[in-house]
């Protein structure tokens, strides 16, 4: 005798597709100026400081219904890399983007929190749909949403980026060596919205001397030499510096002799500076400890030990 199977009618709107998508974010810049090129030009670029103990992750949840786009409430960037995710690959507007994000980032202080979002968006999205976002297009799509970008989006070798066109200019083909940053927000509370400030400009007799710092930057990255890479970025900042001041810069770097720092870095479009030091050269923590009432007391904030 046949028995006869009955199969539950299948719903087709039951799916849901998930994806998760990570960037890290960074500590300011290494270098960060104009730069002469082969054609008698120049143009802008940085060599960002790439810092993997901060980042941004994104959740992706693709499901049926009017094509609609929900993003977590004040990251207006995050909806509008969705929507053009969608424009770019085609997906059909039928489906739905429920996006979250969690990131480590503070944001408006010049740690590439923004650029983190949309690119951890991208691969959250990318894995959720099944597609491919090659390196060219996330750039581009980045840029579409946001003026300029770091290259965070990129691994974690050292290169000298331009962020306003999204082109890599200069592949040193090796990371950074390890060393530590200790960490201030210069201006607690103040928000430096990247999009809203004009460029710097700079004169013919700085960018020689960015030129020569890229020289200089070469030679470092190749000899793993911590000590001149930290009198790079401090040769860096000060000319930056003289662009957008930040509060209590002076007594950072006396700080930074009085704990036997090598140098100085900052967010050249942000709020954040740091101490370097080497591995073997890492104070006290009674002197870190000491370095964090200190700072208190200038307004500026503390915010700990960052490994590059």
């Amino acid at each position: 005798m046949l028995q006869t199977m009955n199969f539950e009618k299948l719903d087709p709107h039951s799916w849901l597709w998930q994806g998760v998508g990570h960037c890290s974010g960074h500590f300011g810049e290494l270098l960060q100026g104009r730069f002469s090129d082969a054609q008698g030009s120049n143009f802008r670029g940085l060599v960002t400081l790439s810092c993997r103990s901060v980042g941004s992750t994104a959740r992706a949840i693709i499901f049926p219904g009017d094509g609609s786009v929900e993003a977590p409430r004040g990251l207006s960037k995050v909806a509008r890399a969705a929507h053009k995710y969608r424009s770019l690959h085609h997906v059909p507007s039928d489906q739905n983007f429920w996006i979250d994000i969690v990131s480590s980032i503070p944001s408006g202080i010049g740690m590439g929190s923004s650029t983190a979002d949309i690119v951890a968006t991208v691969r959250a999205l990318d894995q959720a749909c099944g597609n491919f976002t090659d390196m060219e297009t996330l750039v581009a799509l980045v840029l579409s949403v946001e003026d300029a970008c770091d290259s965070t989006m990129l691994d974690h070798n050292v290169r000298l980026f331009a962020q306003r066109d999204g082109k890599v200019r200069e592949e040193f083909g090796v990371k950074l060596p390890p060393f530590y940053i200790l960490g201030v927000n210069m201006m607690p509370g103040e928000v430096f919205i990247t999009d809203d400030m004009p460029p710097a400009e700079y004169t013919a007799a700085e960018i020689h001397h960015f030129d020569e710092l890229l020289q200089r930057l070469r030679l470092a990255v190749q000899d793993g030499d911590v000590s001149s890479l930290a009198a790079i970025a401090t040769e860096s900042a000060m000319i930056n510096e003289r662009k957008y001041p930040k509060a209590n810069i002076d007594q950072l770097l006396g700080l930074g002799e009085t704990l036997g720092a090598s140098g100085v870095c900052v967010s050249h479009s942000g709020t954040i500076a740091g101490l370097i030091f080497s591995l073997d050269a890492l104070p006290l923590q009674a002197a870190l400890n000491e370095a964090s009432s200190e700072i208190a007391s200038w307004g500026s904030s503390y915010l700990g030990l960052y490994r590059i």
